[in-house]
């Protein structure tokens, strides 16, 4: 199965030169990432990017669509007075039989995406763009998802809940209750809507060296041979 795929990465200019103090800016809203890059040993400051999302075309591919979407957010950002710093920008997306999923708007939405998904298997796709001094570097990562047979009760209990709302696909994988997902193969945390190892390559790509801090843990659901959990163990022992 796959595991990870890295798409097209685009690169403009950057300046080589490794800087370890850098200044962070995460051009999101949303609360799983803001949670995620605390893992980072660097002070970040969070400014959502407010654009409008468009939906993805109809002959879009779901790695082209995330992608373009992470840049857009960056962009917005790095354009808005936080042109010298480095910014990073996410999208994710769910894939069932080549469509996407994005986040329900309603209970009703959120009851078609659940019921579709459940007891099958689909993908998830983040893209992740970082910008520096007008520069950006884009890659996306792709995990598969095999979701569990949760009863009707349980998936009205979770709508019921409100959680499904800012999720792609209308649900969490983290979450503890509701607990959907039964198997994954590939980046754990890309599943979430931020796959960290890929954000940290793709920080050092353009010329800055940022650790994580010595008191983080990787998720118990990262696989063994994560760079990052790699990095994290390694760095404990």
């Amino acid at each position: 199965m796959l595991a990870r795929q890295h798409t097209a990465v685009r690169v403009t200019r950057y300046n080589r030169r490794m800087v370890s103090e850098p200044n962070i800016v995460l051009a999101s809203e949303s609360q799983r990432r803001r949670e995620i890059i605390q893992a980072l040993d660097a002070a970040v400051e969070i400014v959502p990017s407010r654009i409008d999302e468009r939906p993805a075309s109809p002959d879009e591919q779901a790695e082209d669509y995330v992608a373009s979407i992470a840049t857009d957010k960056a962009g917005a950002v790095a354009s808005n007075g936080h042109s010298e710093a480095l910014v990073i920008g996410a999208d994710t997306s769910v894939v069932l039989e080549g469509k996407i999923l994005g986040k329900p708007v309603d209970e009703a939405e959120a009851r078609v995406m659940l019921t579709a998904l459940r007891g099958r298997s689909h993908r998830v796709v983040t893209g992740v763009t970082v910008s520096r001094d007008g520069a950006a570097v884009s890659s996306v990562t792709s995990s598969d998802v095999a979701m569990r047979e949760y009863s009707e009760d349980e998936m009205e209990a979770y709508i019921e809940s409100g959680e499904p709302f800012d999720k792609a696909g209308g649900y969490a994988i983290q979450d503890p209750v509701f607990a959907p997902v039964s198997a994954l193969s590939g980046c754990y945390l890309n599943v979430v809507g931020f796959p960290l190892c890929e954000v940290k390559r793709l920080i050092a790509e353009v010329g800055v060296d940022v650790r994580l801090k010595q008191d983080w843990r990787a998720p118990e659901r990262c696989p063994s041979n994560c760079p990052v959990r790699v990095a994290n163990e390694g760095a404990v022992t």
